[in-house]
């Protein structure tokens, strides 16, 4: 009995091992090995990177070096690892665009630009790479009390933010250059409408025209969050805010029509009857059973 357990526990180990091992073999051809990233290591392109990663990478992936993937089986790799950069930016890109197993793919979902520019973002944590990160420019004075000013402009759709600081001098200063998210709660996550450019100007004010056809409630109303999106200079800054300035929507309720998940007042008379037969059945079955037990036990006391 003990060798038969040994034997499937080692059975168990070596179906594991060789599953993972299926997993973790994307078989990426030399031709996609040798793809080149068309966009520079540059401070906005990592900017526009790490907002799509977070979006749609985070959640299985984790934070870049952090090792704080989610646990599953085979586990997702470290982004940020060495040993994961270790790839050419080509076999990276195949393995977004393809997917395997877990790891679903994002052919149709991320454009190419999305997809090269996560991988600038998840190079800036390669300490191989020869390649210069582009600096920005600005040189924003060291503040505190870092905030967002919201102001609406409801009639014509525009939003403008106001991003601003509090110098040792105790002047509250704009900060120019600060990429920001501007993101709109939806059923089933955050729709981004911050658009390409998404900087604050010389006076830290960033305007964002609000899609004109996009749906809200019934009173067109809409939960708005506008945030940082690179956090590591001024921490977690956002401003969330309910606005009426969306297309008024009646949602449609699918209980209202007829069908397997609707509700019992719209189920065809056949449904019902089929179903009530069906229950009336099975607990006659069981009271039948129940009976026969009875009556068996009523002779065994007799004889």
């Amino acid at each position: 009995m003990k060798n038969v357990s040994t034997i499937l526990a080692t059975l168990v180990l070596v179906f594991a091992f060789m599953n993972s091992a299926s997993a973790e073999d994307w078989n990426v051809s030399a031709t996609a090995k040798k793809k080149l990233n068309p966009y520079e290591l540059s401070k906005k392109n990592i900017s526009s990177g790490k907002k799509i990663y977070q979006t749609n990478c985070k959640s299985c992936h984790g934070d870049p070096t952090k090792a704080n993937m989610l646990p599953l089986q085979p586990a997702p790799s470290d982004l940020g690892s060495q040993n994961f950069l270790i790839q050419s930016d080509g076999e990276i890109y195949h393995k977004i665009k393809t997917g395997k197993g877990a790891m679903p793919t994002f052919d149709k979902t991320l454009n190419d630009e999305s997809k090269w520019v996560v991988i600038t973002y998840l190079r800036s944590f390669d300490k191989n790479k020869k390649k210069v990160v582009v600096a920005s420019a600005v040189v924003n004075p060291e503040v505190t009390d870092v905030k967002i000013e919201l102001n609406v402009d409801a009639e014509h759709k525009k939003l403008n933010a106001h991003l601003t600081g509090l110098k040792k001098d105790g002047k509250r200063v704009g900060l120019e250059g600060i990429e920001m998210s501007f993101l709109v709660k939806r059923a089933f996550g955050q729709l981004d409408i911050s658009g390409q450019e998404a900087y604050t100007n010389a006076n830290g004010e960033l305007l964002i025209q609000f899609p004109d056809d996009l749906p809200g409630d019934r009173e067109g109303q809409v939960e708005l969050l506008v945030k940082l999106t690179d956090e590591d200079n001024y921490g977690a800054i956002e401003e969330k805010r309910v606005l009426s300035i969306a297309v008024p929507t009646n949602p449609k309720n699918p209980l209202d029509e007829r069908a397997m998940w609707g509700t019992r007042a719209n189920a065809p008379i056949w449904i019902v009857a089929s179903y009530l037969l069906g229950v009336i059945g099975i607990w006659g079955v069981i009271f039948l059973v129940l009976f026969q037990v009875f009556q068996l036990s009523k002779m065994r006391t007799k004889s």
